[in-house]
This record gives structure tokens, C-alpha cells and sequence, in this order.
């Protein structure tokens, strides 16, 4: 019977669904969040609206601030243009001109008044006694401005070469007779400013002048009571001055304070007007409400969640019984619940009980059967597979895995288990295995051969596969029988290859005789000649037959082959061999055994093995191009001479043998002895 874990059981419900407690603690999110995240939107805005209009008053305070300093600058370049057209000045009485412009400096509360030509060279300096020598000018750069442009114009912060002290210049051209003659230059101390800022610049705000150096001309508030006029600005300002407006530059100023820097670019005098206001200003009303909301959200959130977990309590306590009750059905050990709260779970309690029981005895007649089954399945020698509706495979026995070569097997697609081909070659898809056309498509397949390949060896398979229906008709599954028949097929092969080969050197053997006896018969003088030779001829070729069959037909060694030809003519002390282990092929071995026989008797009749003291020296070597370069060498015996006409041997030799080998044969009838050299391909 069937045993189940009620810890597995409990962790698989689980994994399928949620709990009574999460659904209610989903629900109490699903409550509260909407609610929390409307209220959220409203208050982000109505927070965000503000900052917007912060930020937007700051911005109109920002070009505020610089209209009233182009405004204030503006009066001065106009006063310093009524004296750039004082009559004295145009008739060139600079006396004159100097009392007018004294009285201007202590009108305007200037600090000084110069007038200069081109050059730099001051005509007139009110700072300056009325007859001490004056000097060239030192900052000249907004004084050409004036020169080249025609405009009124403003410096940047400069220092006075007398006294150290900070100015600002207002250079306003001056034209006499049409022509721009010289400049007045109406200096500026930077107190002259800070009335504007004090003006402009409401308290938490910093406010600041920049020239276009970045040096600052005016700044408010103080830095620890003193002023930094002169000083460069800082570095998250000055590393945006060549922009014409820049706005809520993240920086520091001076003291720590994290700011909101801005600044705008004044046309008429090219300075920044900047302004700072700390980021609490702008972002601490909107974190704080983000903090003030995000408390009151959770404190909501929390307290539906405890009211959830009240009430999943209650139902928990409700549902225990039955659950436990469910996860024990199907197995030996039944219990009895006590009732509970809710009326309808006791009611399902008890139809729950007879379930189970029923449930209990049919899976122990299930599981019987089953063991019987399996057992019957496992005793066959033949491979079966059972795979159910859904793909899974629900029986398989040790000789299906060992023909599969795998140990286990849970379902169809692991594509390489059944990685079968056909016998033409070509490869099953997943759809096509016999199993799956029984399994899909009701197809009942016999006798279907298959190739597959396990452990890297190809096996050869017959399958057998059939759907198995229920009552109603319909497939729920299907079965398949494989039988090995890879030892059936080797069998047939290797018998077919020993015909074949039988066939061919049969045929082969009878064309070698008939070669020779043709050959023998045109070379012999008579019947008794025509006889011996053609038995001799018989004999060598039964030697290298012997060898060969010795080597079971897979070739022989050169060595060998020249020592068994060679061994009826002499003693080894006439017959001298050396050369490196070669194996020729079988086609080769019929061939050089039949070339040196010829030559061992042409030796033995006529040449060094004829007499007593007679040699013949045999050497094979390994050419680079993989050939073998064979030579015969006699020496010591008879004196050669070229035949008048070339007998079977040298035919056979040179031609026959040559042909049909692929070697080349080169014969010198020295008179020393013969010489024949081959060069032999040994594939």
C-alpha cells in the first residue's frame, strides 16, 4: 500500500496555493495600500505644488535682483555719459573738465573719475593731485571695449595700484567731432553694490555679484563677519559661468550649508547674479510629509494586518481538523478529528473518513497488482517501456535502461536517450519514435528496425509499440517491446565480407596461374623446361599464399618475405639483407614475392648464385615521399652480359609486376653482376 509523507504533502499544498492567512493578509493589503497610495498622490502633490511655487518666487527674486543692479549701473553710465559731453571736456579744457567730474564723484559717490586716450595714458584722475604726473592705466581691458565697440562698458573687479583697494569701472567712450577720442573710466567701490543686496537679498537667502572671472564683487550675508569680496566664488558656481543661466546647482556655501545655487547673466555688464537657498527650504516640506504619511500608512497598514491575523486565527482553528484529515487519506493511519466551530467542515469530516477508507483498500489492490506487474516485466529479455497520456513513463525495466544506457528514465524528452536512425540513415524526430505514433496517433508499429547509438558502439533494434485504451476507447497510454538484434546483423555481416573475400582471391589466384603459365610457356625451350619453371613459379607463389594466410591475409613484412624467397637458392652467409621493418599489403606481398623469385632464379642460373663464391646483397630503405627504394645487388660471380632479348622475368619484372603494383623497376646488367633497383608504394 501506498505511503505518503505528511510533511511532503503539507509542503506540496503549499507550493500549490495560499494560506487562509495570506489571502486575508492579501486582502488587508489590498484594502489599505489604494487607500494609502491616493492619499499619497494628493499630499506628493499639494507638497510638490509648493515647492514649485518656491521655487518660482525665488526665480522671479533672482531677476528681480538683477534689473535693480543693471537699473543702479545704468544711472551711473548715463551720469558719466553727461560728462563725457561737458563742453569743456570737447573743447579740450581739461581743468575744466576735472572740477565737473569732481563734483560728480562726490554726486554719485564714485571713487574716482579718469579720463584716458587710447593709449592707457590718464589726462585726468580725480584721486590724483591736479598737477602730479600721471601714469598709464593698468587695467585696460574693459577701456578697449569702450575703444573698439562705442558702448558704454562695465570691468570686472580690479584692485588700485595706490592703495589695494577693490573698484569696479564704468568706461564710457567719449567722441569729439564725430570721433571717439578718449574714455571715462567712473570707478566703483563694491560697497557701492552691497546697498543692493541688502535690498534684494531677504534674510536665509545668500546673494552674491560674479564677475566674469568669477571673482566675487558683492556678497551678502557676511562670512563670519567679514566680507570676501575678491575672493573666486565656489567651485559648483564658477564651473557654470559661461552658461547665461543656470538654476538649482546643487553646492555648499561657504559655511557647509547644502544650497540650491542659481544665477542669471546680466547682458549690460556680463557679471552672474546668483543666488543660494538652502535645499532644507525646497525638499524639507516634502520630506517631511513624505515622512509624516509614510508613518500614518504604516501605522494602517499595521493595524489591518493584526485584524487579518485575528480572524485567519479563528479560521485556522476551524480548518485544522480537515486538513489534517485530507493529507491522511490514502494511507494506514486514519484519524478522528474533533469537531470544530463551523458546522459544515464537521459534515465533511465524516464523508472525508469513508473516502479514506475506501481510498486505503483500492490502492492496496493497486499497489498488488502493481508489484506483480513490475515483477513479470522485470524477468523478460526483452526491453518495455510503458509511457502514460501525458508523456511520463510510468514503467520501465532494467533491460530497456541498459539498452537505452542510462540508469533511469522519467519521461520522453530527453532527446539523446532516443537519439534513433532509421535504416537509411536518417535520424527519428521526437514525434516520429514508434512509442509516440502509438501514444498520438493510435498506431500499432511491428517489427520496425532502428539504430542507436549507446556507449559510443551503434545497436541495432527491433521495436514493437501498441496504445493501450480504456473502456471508453480512448488511448491513456502505450507500450513498447525492443529487442536487441546487433549480434544478429554482425553475424550476417562477417559472413557476407568471408564470401566476398573468398570470391575475390579465388579469382585472383586463378588469374595469377593463368599469368604464369602463358608467360612460362612463352619464355620455355622446351616441354621439360616449360614444365620446371612453371612448377617453380607455382611453389613461390604458394610461399607468399602461406604467408599471407599465416598473417591471417592482413599483409606481410618485407624482411620476411625476402628471407623466405631467398632461403631455397642460398645459405644465409652468400645472402645479405638490411632495411627497416616494412609491412606491405596483401596485393603488394603476391607482388615483390613474385619479383624476387624471379630474380633469385635468374641468380641462381646464370648469375652470383651460379658458383660458389658468389654474393647477393638486398637493402630497402624509407624515401622521404614515403616510398621504398629496394635494390638486388650481385657481385662476385659470372660476368653479365644484356640479354639479346628480354625473358618472362625481366617481362614480369618491368612490366607485368610493374603495372599492376604502381612501382618502377630499373634492371643494370653490369658486368660485375646484376643490379636491380625498385621503388615500391607500400600503401
Amino acid at each position: 500500500m501506498l505511503q505518503r509523507s505528511v510533511d511532503s504533502v503539507r509542503v506540496g499544498a503549499a507550493g500549490r496555493g495560499w494560506s487562509i492567512r495570506a489571502h486575508l493578509v492579501a486582502l488587508a493589503l489590498a484594502s489599505t495600500l489604494p487607500i494609502a497610495i491616493v492619499a499619497g498622490f494628493f499630499a506628493y502633490n499639494l507638497v510638490d505644488e509648493s515647492s514649485r511655487k518656491v521655487r518660482a518666487d525665488f526665480q522671479s527674486r533672482l531677476y528681480f535682483f538683477r534689473n535693480g543692479i543693471e537699473l543702479r549701473l545704468t544711472n551711473v553710465i548715463e551720469d558719466a555719459e553727461v560728462l563725457a559731453r561737458s563742453p569743456a571736456l570737447q573743447q579740450g579744457n581739461l581743468d575744466e573738465f576735472r572740477r565737473y567730474a569732481t563734483d560728480v564723484v562726490q554726486m554719485i559717490g564714485a571713487f574716482a573719475v579718469v579720463l584716458a586716450d587710447r593709449e592707457g595714458q590718464q589726462l585726468v584722475n580725480t584721486r590724483e593731485p591736479a598737477n602730479a604726473p600721471l601714469r598709464r592705466r593698468q587695467y585696460v581691458e574693459a577701456m578697449n571695449r569702450a575703444f573698439a565697440t562705442g558702448l558704454p562698458q562695465v570691468s570686472d573687479l580690479n584692485i588700485a595700484t595706490a592703495d589695494g583697494l577693490p573698484f569696479i569701472s564704468i568706461e564710457v567712450p567719449v567722441r569729439v567731432g564725430g570721433e571717439i577720442r578718449y574714455v571715462i573710466a567712473l570707478g566703483l567701490s563694491p560697497q557701492y553694490l552691497s546697498s543692493l543686496l541688502d535690498e534684494y537679498v531677504p534674510p536665509g537667502i545668500i546673494g552674491s555679484i560674479i564677475d566674469r572671472k568669477g571673482i566675487i564683487v558683492a556678497r551678502r550675508p557676511l562670512v563670519d563677519g567679514a566680507d570676501i569680496v575678491g575672493h573666486p566664488t565656489i567651485p559648483a558656481v564658477r564651473e557654470r559661468l559661461g552658461e547665461l543661466a543656470a538654476f538649482w546647482i546643487p553646492a555648499k556655501s561657504r559655511d557647509g550649508t547644502p544650497t540650491y545655487s542659481s544665477f542669471v547673466r546680466s547682458e549690460l555688464t556680463g557679471w552672474a547674479i546668483n543666488l543660494a537657498l538652502p535645499r532644507d527650504a525646497v525638499d524639507g516640506p516634502l520630506w517631511r510629509a513624505g515622512a509624516l504619511f509614510t508613518a500614518v500608512a504604516l501605522f494602517a497598514l499595521l493595524a489591518s494586518l493584526v485584524f487579518a491575523r485575528l480572524v485567519a486565527s479563528r479560521f485556522l482553528r476551524a480548518l485544522t481538523g480537515l486538513e489534517q484529515h485530507v493529507m491522511q487519506l490514502g494511507t494506514e493511519r486514519l484519524i478522528s478529528p474533533e469537531p470544530g466551530p463551523v458546522a459544515e467542515v464537521n459534515r465533511m469530516e465524516s464523508v472525508l473518513r469513508r473516502v479514506g477508507a475506501d481510498i486505503a483498500e483500492v490502492e492496496e489492490a493497486i499497489e498488488y497488482e502493481r508489484s506483480l506487474l513490475r515483477a513479470t516485466v522485470e524477468t523478460m529479455p526483452i526491453g518495455v517501456l510503458l509511457v502514460t497520456a501525458n508523456g511520463r513513463i510510468s514503467l520501465v525495466n532494467r533491460k530497456m535502461l541498459a539498452m537505452c544506457g542510462v540508469d533511469g528514465l522519467r519521461s520522453l524528452e530527453d532527446q539523446a536517450t532516443f537519439a534513433y536512425v532509421r535504416a537509411d540513415g536518417t535520424r527519428y524526430a521526437a514525434a516520429d519514435l514508434p512509442i509516440m505514433r502509438a501514444l498520438e496517433h493510435g498506431e500499432t508499429i511491428e517489427g520496425e528496425e532502428v539504430q542507436h547509438e549507446v556507449a559510443g558502439a551503434r545497436r541495432h533494434e527491433i521495436i514493437h509499440a501498441a496504445p493501450v485504451r480504456d473502456g471508453a476507447g480512448d488511448i491513456i497510454a502505450a507500450v513498447s517491446a525492443c529487442y536487441d538484434v546487433t549480434d544478429d546483423h554482425e553475424a550476417m555481416r562477417r559472413q557476407q565480407i568471408l564470401l566476398d573475400e573468398i570470391n575475390h582471391r579465388v579469382k585472383n589466384t586463378l588469374a595469377t596461374v593463368q599469368s604464369i603459365a602463358r608467360a612460362s610457356l612463352s619464355s620455355a625451350t622446351g616441354l621439360k623446361d616449360y614444365a620446371e619453371s612453371f612448377e617453380q613459379r607455382l611453389i613461390a607463389l604458394a610461399r607468399a599464399y602461406n604467408l599471407l594466410t599465416e598473417n591471417n591475409w592482413e599483409g606481410a613484412d618485407l624482411a620476411t618475405i625476402v628471407r623466405r624467397t631467398l632461403a631455397p637458392f642460398a645459405s644465409e652467409g652468400r645472402i645479405s639483407l638490411s632495411g627497416p621493418s616494412v609491412g606491405l599489403t596483401p596485393k603488394l606481398t603476391l607482388a615483390v614475392s613474385a619479383a624476387i623469385q624471379e630474380l633469385s632464379t635468374n641468380a641462381a642460373k646464370y648469375g652470383a648464385l651460379s658458383v660458389e663464391q658468389g654474393r647477393v646483397d638486398v637493402s630497402w630503405t624509407r624515401e622521404d615521399d614515403g616510398l621504398i627504394a629496394f635494390r638486388w645487388s650481385e657481385r662476385d660471380g659470372p660476368v653479365v652480359r644484356e640479354p639479346a632479348r628480354r625473358g618472362f622475368g625481366t617481362r614480369l619484372i618491368q612490366d607485368i609486376l610493374a603495372a599492376e603494383s604502381g612501382w618502377t623497376v630499373t634492371l643494370d646488367f653490369s658486368p660485375s653482376g646484376l643490379q636491380c633497383a625498385m621503388r615500391i608504394p607500400v600503401q
